[in-house]
């Protein structure tokens, strides 16, 4: 059959619906130029009493279905009524747009039309060359050439150049569903068993009727089972397996066998019968019915899968590595992803482009996405796999896009009581507490991110403004740790409290009526009650040693905690022997005139032994950064912070020379000895 022949083409829907009807049209010639060795029941003696007298074989079916009345009476004299127990159609050109039913309704052998198996022979000295184009636009609605004007009837308009092509193919289309469906000489009946119904249990078989020539034409798998039957004369009924086969999935798939398209009425179909669809192509060895079924799984069932059909590195380059932005993130996309990837990891399917797009689809759906049954049904293994995809993911870059999914789907789970749930929010803890690492980890980059300055550009205003700071901040006090605690808070003051405004001179970007200084303001003050619990913890792990000048002095005053205590005492000598370094806003003011006065926070300079803690030291994620009663603020000239951060140089200036001397005299006391 042609479709082994044909290149395979990279099948989404556009390509794999053209290949479709490519390989239909070969096949269709294919049936033409071997009607007589594909169960013919007419033959043309052309040429009577010609030396060159030639036989043309073919199928009344196809001459009833699709010869206008001009060629039945001159080439078709003797026309027996091919209906058993039904008067004959009015037309030919049965119309799809007509079929009423939304099911597929097989039809009872007792209606089946009684096949003619007597081989009709028709002479007559029409032209062999004349007749033979004909017919094969009867078969392939191609190739007629001269013959144009005399198969249409004067009734019929004439096609244009322009959309001839799509007009005879549509033609040819709908005039092979009316054979089919209206089972004009049928001679074989295909019949599924099985319990089909879920209502009722008992088994029930249903009968399709069909044409050999046309199911030995299209499949490998039709082709071999008719050619070895045993008797060719007798109306013949196979038996498909159920599974694959369903009702449903079979009359689609003889669709597609008469007509090259699945799109051959309006009847439609649900994402398990295109699973039965896929699996009956496999059987069938349908490769183009396969194609074209996946791609629409892919492409309208599933609103493109996140690009399936593309490799990764296609992929990574058209999202640029930004989450949830890759493909469409409904609700029906939710509930169709889990079982796209169930489906695909069959034994009997192993289909790894469906994979891919439902693996990719589940990370980008984390979320609202993932509180669904069909997501909580998968396999643990499978969760665990598209869990560690949400971690791979949560980068600077998607991180407060991934809290606030996080934050959106535990509010949702609180009003689901299936047992489910717990699962899932499980799930969303694990991948929240990931999210927290990346933000108190890489917290600079975070707050560098173009949704964060949208944030600060805004002030806040956006109705969701308050609700995603808030989110952030709780992330901070829940992600902080002894390596991450100081760092912390000097990035929270020198890249948001003190960011400076991009027009206004010597002006912090947030205003002081902020709501986001509010509420940063308050998780400033929660993360200095941490450290002040944990300080030694934090000089132990090297916590304070990488501060800017003004951060460390700062936390030193807030603590009541001389600086040297709060360096570790086994910091190397090349970093001690550096100079401290200033705030990023002085270095972001360093060109202005030494007169004018830089707006700082101020640290509180009370002790954090004499604030209000809860047992933990630290304020619940909860409390709103609103219920602060006042910030404290105050204008420090340069030369005053100047002047502090080389107190700090000093004293560990003073303390490292004091060291040295040390070990000098130890040195010249061994010399001399």
């Amino acid at each position: 059959m042609a479709q082994s022949t044909v290149a395979l083409i990279s099948p989404a829907l556009q390509e794999a619906t053209k290949r479709s009807t490519l390989v239909w049209r070969q096949d269709l010639e294919a049936l033409f130029n071997h009607a007589k060795d594909r169960f013919p029941d007419v033959v043309w003696e052309l040429g009577e009493g010609s030396v060159d007298e030639q036989e043309v074989w073919g199928h009344k079916a196809i001459v009833y279905a699709r010869a206008p009345p001009s060629f039945q009476a001159r080439y078709f004299s003797f026309r027996p009524n091919p209906y058993a127990s039904s008067p004959p159609p009015t037309t030919s050109a049965f119309s799809l747009d007509l079929e009423p039913s939304r099911t597929p309704s097989p039809t009872s052998i007792a209606h089946s039309a009684a096949p003619t198996n007597q081989l009709l022979r028709l002479s007559t000295s029409i032209n062999p060359d004349l007749f033979s184009n004909e017919l094969e636009y009867l078969y392939t609605g191609q190739g007629f050439g001269e013959a144009f004007e005399f198969l249409y009837d004067a009734s019929e308009t004439m096609p244009s150049e322009t959309d001839g092509e799509e007009l005879r193919i549509d033609k040819l289309r709908k005039d092979l569903v009316f054979m089919w469906r209206s089972r004009l000489y049928s001679d074989v009946r295909i019949a599924l068993t099985g319990n089909f119904s879920s209502s009722n249990h008992e088994n029930t078989t249903a009968i399709f009727s069909s044409h050999r020539f046309i199911l030995v034409s299209r499949s490998s798998y039709f082709h071999t089972a008719l050619l070895a039957w045993p008797s060719k004369n007798d109306q013949q009924t196979l038996t498909l397996p159920s599974p694959p086969f369903t009702p449903a999935s079979l009359h689609f798939t003889l669709g597609f066998i008469y007509t090259g398209t699945l799109i051959f009425s309006h009847r439609s179909y649900d994402l398990d019968t295109a699973f039965h669809i896929m699996r009956s192509a496999t059987y069938l060895g349908l490769s183009t019915l396969y194609d074209e079924i996946q791609a629409r799984i892919v492409q309208e069932m599933t609103h493109g899968l996140f690009h399936a059909f593309l490799q990764f590195s296609e992929y990574e380059r058209l999202t640029s590595g930004a989450w949830g932005t890759g493909g469409c993130r409904c609700r029906q996309c939710a509930r169709r992803a889990p079982r796209v990837l169930e489906f695909s990891l069959e034994d009997d399917v192993k289909n790894q482009l469906l994979e891919r797009g439902a693996r990719r689809a589940l990370v980008g759906l984390f979320g609202e996405g993932w509180c669904t049954a069909e997501f909580a049904m998968l396999p643990a293994k499978l969760r665990d796999g598209i869990l560690k995809g949400v971690g791979k993911r949560t980068t600077p870059q998607n991180a407060f896009a991934l809290l606030a999914a996080a934050q959106h789907a535990l509010g949702r789970l609180e009003a689901i009581i299936d047992a489910w749930a717990g699962d899932v929010k499980e799930m969303i803890l694990v991948a929240r507490r990931s999210i927290d690492d990346v933000i108190c980890g890489q917290a600079e980059a975070c707050f560098s991110t173009p949704e964060w300055n949208d944030i600060m550009e805004r002030d806040g205003v956006a109705f969701e403004d308050a609700e995603r700071v808030e989110w952030i901040m709780a992330a901070v006090l829940r992600g902080v740790h002894e390596r991450n605690a100081a760092i912390l808070y000097q990035i929270l003051v020198s890249s948001i409290l003190l960011r400076p405004h991009p027009t206004e001179a010597d002006a912090p970007m947030l205003s002081s009526t902020s709501h986001v200084r509010v509420q940063v303001e308050q998780a400033r003050v929660d993360l200095l009650r941490w450290i002040g619990k944990r300080w030694l913890g934090i000089r132990q792990e090297g916590g304070f040693d990488q501060l800017e000048g003004w951060a460390l002095k700062e936390i030193s005053d807030n603590l009541e905690v001389p600086i040297e205590d709060l360096i570790n005492p086994n910091l190397s000598l090349s970093v001690s022997s550096k100079p401290p370094r200033q705030s990023t806003l002085i270095r972001a003011r360093e060109n202005a005139s030494t007169n004018d006065n830089i707006s700082l926070h101020s640290s509180m300079r009370v002790s954090v032994n004499k604030l209000p803690m809860g047992r933990s030291g630290i304020s619940p994620s909860g409390r709103r950064a609103s219920s602060i009663t006042g910030t404290s603020y105050k204008t420090m000239s340069r030369s005053n912070l100047n002047a502090s951060t080389t107190t700090l140089a000093v004293a560990r200036g003073s303390r490292l020379a004091k060291e040295d001397d040390g070990e000098d005299d130890r040195g010249n006391d061994t010399d001399s000895s």
